[in-house]
């Protein structure tokens, strides 16, 4: 059983805002994203190959499970529970603890709701704001390490530092965010 339907229901003041139904579009985005990963089952067992493959006929009651936890903003413990797998890391004398690497592996259908919430609140801030940060590169789509790491190389080596200049960079927080800064110096 993946679920207990008789978890009691959560302990929240209820809003003006409704929480839109999961829909059939959140869920497929999220089981693509499970067909590009070849990843190891959690406590349930049940890999992400499983998942994409039940999809199709799993999906409509799928959706009502996720619609009825998310109107009732609750995460089911057991999605949260994971597995604790030790990989030996390779060139270390087995009995050293700095010798393994914790992994912790979660049930996927946790990491499928987690997909849908984190598609939704990006979405929300998108369209509906506030809006993140133009430089903010985590939670944002199309955006990566890489472009965070190519931004700030284009501010430490650009035009200032061509003409002879340097740059002066620093991290901050305004407003729960951390912003890069720069500053160039003549």
């Amino acid at each position: 059983m993946l679920w207990d339907p008789a978890v009691p229901e959560a302990d929240h003041q209820d809003d003006d805002d409704d929480i839109p139904e999961g829909t059939g579009v959140d869920l497929r985005v999220a089981v693509r994203r499970l067909k590009a990963r070849n990843t190891a089952p959690g406590p349930d067992g049940l890999p992400g190959k499983a998942w994409v493959l039940a999809s199709e006929a799993l999906g409509p009651r799928l959706e009502g499970l996720l619609s009825a936890f998310l109107e009732r903003g609750q995460f089911p413990l057991r999605w949260k529970t994971g597995k604790l797998v030790l990989i030996r890391k390779p060139g270390r004398p087995a009995d050293s603890p700095s010798a393994y690497r914790p992994v912790v592996l979660l049930d996927e259908v946790g990491k499928l709701f987690e997909r849908v919430i984190a598609n939704r609140l990006a979405e929300h801030l998108a369209g509906t704001g506030p809006d993140l940060a133009e430089h903010q590169f985590g939670f944002r789509k199309r955006r990566s390490t890489v472009d965070a790491i190519m931004r700030v190389r284009a501010l430490t080596t650009g035009d200032a530092v061509a003409r002879g200049g340097g740059c002066l960079g620093g991290v901050s927080r305004h407003r729960q965010r951390l912003q890069l800064h720069a500053l160039e110096l003549h």
